[in-house]
């Protein structure tokens, strides 16, 4: 596992947040990521891709499921071109967050809620994407003070419980809340292990179990709250949170 310096925050409950889509927001690295492809295309095939992803990141009716921005453009322009095309592509687009190229901003309000919820609670970042433009995404954020740990290249969904478990360091599973916008990454996982989980559901459409969900992440910052301050007691502490669903359904 490979992790930034911690920022001295000595917290029992720990809260994962994913990063592209949930404290990362704007489209501007899924279009360097496209942009970097549609050049690779003929134009017929370019312009497809484009409205495409246009379609699902507007989420216009009758458009693709994906599980994401990037999984929208591999699918839409995967099969053709070659595999190293879209990894050139990925780096481009990471390398151009590192420069500070890309729009991008955190969600209204998430230093201050990190604030509020210190000293008690540990905020981590924890994502697939590789170290490369994560530090300067976060400082351009305003997120570099607020998180006290960074987890890259994670591996999700298949190295979530690993890296999971490490952040719980034995203590009890509901003192661990992982918050994101992928399901099978960021929820999934979670739940398996018996913690608190927060699922931003933008299409409000998946009805897969989650502790609660929101379209927003600002949606979920009652439920965050609520089980900062009774993170044993899961029901009594998501009572103010938006629609929660039992595990076990």
């Amino acid at each position: 596992m490979s992790a930034s310096e911690s920022t001295g925050a000595t917290g029992d409950r720990v809260l994962v947040l994913d990063f592209d889509g949930t404290v990362c927001l704007g489209d501007g690295p899924v279009w360097a990521y496209a942009d970097a492809i549609l050049p690779h295309l003929d134009e017929r095939l370019a312009q497809q891709v484009s409205d495409g992803l246009l379609a699902y990141l507007e989420d216009h009716p009758g458009a693709g499921t994906y599980v994401d921005g990037y999984g929208a453009i591999a699918a839409l322009a995967g099969p053709h071109v070659p595999a190293g095309v879209l990894q050139e592509a990925y780096a481009a687009s990471r390398l151009a967050l590192a420069e500070g190229r890309l729009d991008i901003h955190a969600p209204a309000g998430l230093v201050e809620l990190l604030d509020r919820l210190r000293p008690s609670v540990r905020a981590v970042v924890m994502t697939n994407a590789p170290r490369t433009g994560l530090d300067e995404a976060l400082d351009a954020l305003g997120l570099t003070g607020a998180v006290d740990e960074v987890i890259p290249s994670a591996g999700k969904p298949v190295g979530s419980r690993q890296v999971l478990e490490a952040l719980l360091a034995g203590a009890a599973p509901a003192t661990l809340m992982s918050v994101g916008d992928i399901w099978v990454n960021d929820i999934q996982p979670a739940l398996e292990l018996g913690c608190v989980t927060g699922f931003i559901d933008r299409g409000g459409r998946d009805l897969r179990p989650a502790h609660a969900r929101g379209r927003t992440i600002q949606e979920l910052y009652p439920a965050i709250e609520a089980w900062a301050r009774a993170p044993h007691d899961i029901a009594a502490a998501l009572a103010a949170a938006s629609d929660p669903v039992p595990t076990d359904s």
